[in-house]
């Protein structure tokens, strides 16, 4: 049997709360929601854990664009 390298992904027990008190959740998250670990922290601290509100609030709030310049 050959040995394979993989990563096994957490997932966190109730997908209707966003819950950033550990790491692989905020990482979760983030991936999940294609957006960085500081846009999810803000998006929770100001719409709270609800991940319907969470996902809300990243779409009104897009990032910055960069700059060409």
């Amino acid at each position: 049997m050959k040995h394979r390298d993989y990563i096994q992904r957490r997932v966190p027990g109730d997908l209707t709360q966003v819950d950033i008190r550990e790491q692989w959740q905020i990482t979760f998250w983030a991936l999940e929601l294609h957006t960085t670990q500081e846009r999810l922290t803000r998006a929770v601290r100001e719409a709270g854990p609800d991940a319907d509100q969470v996902r809300a609030w990243l779409e009104k709030n897009p990032p910055p664009r960069a700059s060409r310049y």
